[in-house]
């Protein structure tokens, strides 16, 4: 290691003090020194010249040509090596006017100092880097020393991230990268699964970006720890992009349900509102929707709530959306209010849709009154022909729903007889076969070779999917530098610590 050391060191004394002009000499004075031609090509590369392909392996020499791809990378060595001040560039020649000059010979003689050029920089003309990504092979990173190695792997995994990808994650060792990579590291290994998800807690308190508070909160929203969830999300800020609308609407989704896990309805519709408003189409949509009509069913009516949440139907399909759940939550009142909202649209088949919902409340709260009210009216308003088929499918749905309760435990059977004998006469003959099925299954018990039928469509009111776990965007960042340098303690280094001018 000595004679190596001794061997390098006009290289590595003047590379390390950042005098170019004193490497380039001792690069034309020493042709065979031992790592000569990694000095030369970092000569080159912070000089923007052009690195010639490599005739065979040499893993820190490849490494070179890796960094020369990322020229103009932001926060890297690039934003040192184009500064003017950074580098000495003056090279040092005798005085020519009192000095015999001749051409350059393989043989030295006593007293000869040979005469080098300048050391011009290239970079404010040079392109940037065509990227890393073909040249960071897995061969290479299992060639490198161990941390030269684990900086390359990283660089890999993150360019391999903003393709998509979690492929490069597995081949990263954390502990042998600088602190500031390590959380990024994490979160590849999470979002590549390598890791069980707890892990999302420990690095959402470290390190809060947003695509870990995505994560983060549906961790604990799986582990049902719904204080902590409000707890993360409350100072989630709406997006000025659409482009991270998709997490900020999951964080919402995650931070409502939480909510109404412990009680806070109003909140929570609250922050689905604001989930709703944000930019994009995203599948949530209709998953947020309906966790917040599931809440307003359980609420006093409110024109002013429902707002925000009406779907493409429109308005009245939203109070008939409304009305059904209130109704299937035992909210008898609220249902009542939807329906009348129902009762006053413009189109006859929202009112006649009203008034067989108002049919439906009244029989579920015993008023049998209001059941034949309803009907009665469905059939004493003046419909152009058109309109009629509207009212009749609305009769019938009305009809079918009252059976149906009364089956399963009703006490107005007669009453429904009777009701369900004067829609008949109302209803056109193509119908009447509906109403007879029903009269039908109202008997006690069927007569021999009739069956009892399942009738009209059950709107059962279900927990609604969550949305699917959005994809993440986060800025990793990328290591400084991906080089590997030998330095005067006989150790390598990846850059200069000190960063002002030489």
């Amino acid at each position: 290691m000595i004679a190596v050391l001794l061997l390098l060191t006009p290289f590595l004394d003047a590379f390390w003090e950042r005098d170019l002009g004193a490497l380039h000499r001792e690069l034309q004075e020493n042709r065979t020194g031992e790592q000569r031609e990694l000095f030369a090509d970092l000569l080159r590369l912070v000089s923007c010249d052009p690195l010639d392909k490599l005739a065979e392996p040499d893993p820190l020499r490849a490494m070179v040509r890796v960094e020369e791809a990322r020229r103009g990378a932001p926060d890297t060595i690039w934003s040192d090596v184009l500064r003017d001040d950074f580098f000495r560039r003056t090279v040092w020649n005798p005085d020519a006017r009192n000095a015999l000059l001749w051409p350059d010979e393989e043989e030295r003689w006593p007293g000869e100092v040979l005469r080098v050029g300048p050391v011009p920089s290239n970079c404010r003309k040079a392109a940037k880097g065509a990227g890393p990504l073909p040249l960071l092979t897995p061969e290479l990173v299992k060639a490198l020393p161990p941390e030269p190695a684990a900086r390359a792997a990283y660089e890999r995994a993150i360019l391999l991230w903003r393709k998509g990808s979690t492929e490069g994650a597995a081949a990263v060792e954390v502990q042998r990268l600088h602190p500031s990579l390590r959380r990024a590291t994490q979160f590849l290994r999470l979002e590549a699964k390598l890791d069980p998800p707890e892990g999302w807690l420990p690095l959402v308190a470290e390190w809060p970006q947003l695509a870990v508070v995505t994560r983060a909160s549906a961790e604990l929203l799986r582990q049902r720890r719904y204080e902590e969830v409000v707890d993360l999300t409350a100072s989630i800020e709406l997006p000025a992009d659409a482009t991270r609308a998709e997490m900020v609407r999951a964080i919402l989704w995650a931070r409502a349900v939480a909510l109404q896990s412990v009680g806070r309805d109003k909140e929570m519709l609250e922050v689905l509102a604001r989930a709703r408003s944000l930019p994009g189409k995203g599948k949530g949509q209709e998953a947020i929707r309906a966790l917040a009509m599931s809440a307003l069913a359980r609420q006093p009516a409110d024109p002013a709530r429902l707002e925000p949440f009406i779907g493409v139907a429109g308005r009245d399909a939203a109070w008939t959306e409304l009305a059904q759940r209130a109704l299937a939550a035992g909210n008898l009142q609220t249902a009542r209010d939807a329906a009348l909202q129902l009762q006053t649209a413009s189109d006859p088949r929202w009112r006649a849709q009203g008034l067989a919902l108002a049919g439906e409340i009244g029989w579920a709260s015993g008023e049998v009154k209001e059941t034949q009210a309803a009907l009665e009216r469905l059939f004493t308003q003046r419909l152009r022909v058109a309109e009629r088929e509207s009212r009749d499918s609305a009769a019938l749905q009305l009809a079918h729903a009252i059976v149906l309760r009364e089956a399963e435990g009703g006490t107005h059977r007669d009453a429904l007889k009777s009701q369900l004998a004067w829609l008949r006469e109302r209803l056109p003959t193509r119908d009447a076969a509906q109403i007879e099925a029903l009269v039908t299954s109202l008997q006690p018990a069927p007569d021999e070779g009739e069956q009892r039928l399942a009738l009209g469509r059950i709107d059962v009111v279900r927990t609604p999917e969550p949305p699917p776990e959005p994809a993440v965007l986060l800025d990793l960042p990328e290591p400084a530098s991906l080089l590997a340098i030998p330095g005067p303690d006989g150790a390598l280094h990846d850059w200069f610590e000190a960063r002002g001018p030489p």
